[in-house]
């Protein structure tokens, strides 16, 4: 478990690191095993990280797949260090070298790489030129482009299992231990994996022991077991290193079916009927929207359905979602289908059934028009 920070962290340089290459002008040198499991595209890389004289990292072997500055470089030294922060294994790449091979002993490329058991990474760069490629073949994700500069720190946070679709931003990484517990009233809870919801496991107040005892070392986002209206989100890591962590919770609006409250009324002796309808959304992503309309101040609505008009029972939402008409059907009922529906009444009401399906769909109904003869 990792917390980013936006700090920026300095190389720690190679006192006590093991040299595993001097002089290297091309060459690809393997790292021995790093101690411990690192995924890196759903592929363990214990035993197959490389790096060149040329400036790059190759995860799974000798593919350039995180490149530094890479061009026709040299490097000094190539270092390596098995370390341990916050009780977790750690492997840290340093690499001190030139943008060109001519000019052995003149440092102004020189980086670091920490490599963390939950496939995360920090890249740490000490001095850079600038004078060739920053990228990482991104996992899932396709060449990211990577804008890098000396003294700053970046961060490779992996959002999907075994190494894969990197967030990466500028800060640090802090891999320690973290308890969740959650406060409910004057209840202490956890979640239960068995009953699948959260249980009560004492009372209030908290301490360090209870949160050894009891914390959850994952946050779990469901709501079963909890009373209060408000529950409190309690966090507890014995890093004095630990920063303030955000939890960020995504709601997504359940399906609704929203009903005008007045009819649209087209009394007036001149107008005939109905011509068409217009209507304007906003819909992006895979957001659903369906219509029905009734012409009894809401008593019965109704869908057409390709063919005639069907009657839909608005109490249900299901039957909404699977009867009612899309913008497109709507918009595309004739003059003639209209007069079908039965008009004598001279008013007319719709009524929408909206959902979204994931929280970055958008979906905004801006008007229905109705356009009378």
């Amino acid at each position: 478990m990792g917390v980013y920070s936006a700090n920026i962290i300095s190389p720690k340089g190679s006192s006590g690191m093991t040299s595993v290459s001097s002089h290297n002008d091309d060459t690809t040198v393997k790292f021995p095993d790093i101690g411990f499991d690192f995924f890196y595209n759903g592929i363990n890389c214990r035993t197959t990280i490389n790096s060149n004289g040329n400036s790059w990292v190759g995860f799974t072997g000798s593919s350039e797949q995180l490149k530094i500055n890479r061009r026709d470089a040299g490097a000094d030294n190539i270092y390596y260090a098995k370390e341990t922060v916050n009780d977790k294994p750690t492997f840290r790449i340093r690499w001190e070298g030139h943008q060109s091979y001519s000019t052995w002993g003149t440092l102004n490329l020189v980086w670091e790489l920490i490599l963390f058991n939950d496939n995360a990474m920090v890249l740490v760069i000490e001095k850079i030129p600038n004078t060739g490629t920053n990228s990482f073949e991104n996992p899932a994700l396709g060449t990211t482009a990577l804008t890098l500069e000396s003294n700053k720190s970046y961060v490779f946070i992996p959002h999907q299992d075994q190494g894969k679709a990197y967030d990466i931003k500028e800060g640090s990484y802090i891999q320690t231990d973290i308890k969740y517990l959650i406060v409910d009233g004057n209840d202490i809870k956890h979640w239960d994996a068995a009953s699948s919801s959260y249980v009560k496991v004492s009372e209030v107040p908290l301490t360090s022991d209870k949160f050894k005892t009891y914390g959850d070392d994952i946050y779990h986002k469901e709501r079963t077991g909890i009373i209060a209206a408000s529950p409190i989100l309690k966090i507890w890591s014995p890093s004095a290193e630990l920063p303030e962590p955000k939890v960020t919770q995504t709601i997504k609006p359940k399906p609704i079916v929203v009903n005008m409250k007045d009819d649209i009324s087209f009394s007036e002796a001149y107008i005939k009927d109905i011509m068409n309808t217009v209507v304007t959304l906003d819909n992006t992503g895979n957001g659903i929207i369906v219509f029905i309309v009734s012409t009894d101040s809401g008593v019965t609505w109704k869908a057409w359905n390709g063919n005639s008009w069907t009657l839909v029972d608005i109490t249900n939402i299901e039957d909404v979602k699977s009867k009612g008409m899309s913008a497109a059907v709507l918009k595309e009922i004739t003059e003639a289908q209209w007069t079908s529906l039965g008009l004598s009444n001279k008013k007319i009401r719709f009524a929408w059934y909206m959902e979204i399906t994931a929280s970055t769909d958008v979906l905004k109904l801006k008007e229905i028009r109705v356009n009378y003869i």
